[in-house]
């Protein structure tokens, strides 16, 4: 965790997604509480909804256990899906 790039390759379902997201969840858990208005800490960019959607679902599974909250957000689909 010294702040250096990495690259991944890797099977699916072997913890790439785990690999990125626990750093950042220590990242965010090493930062003073958020004020009204603050954030987000970390920002993650993906190609396509699809993966959107599963790092989504993947990060919930461990940032809900640290009492962080997630949210996706991506275009092209109404609001209600």
């Amino acid at each position: 965790m010294s702040g250096r790039d990495i690259t991944g390759i890797a099977a699916t379902g072997s913890g790439k997604t785990l690999a990125f997201i626990l750093p950042a969840i220590v990242h965010v858990n090493d930062q003073p509480c958020l004020e009204p208005g603050d954030g987000p800490v970390v920002l993650v960019l993906t190609p396509t909804r699809e993966l959107a959607v599963q790092i989504e679902v993947e990060c919930t599974k461990f940032a809900s256990k640290c009492f962080l909250t997630t949210a996706s957000v991506y275009g092209g689909v109404s609001r209600d899906d």
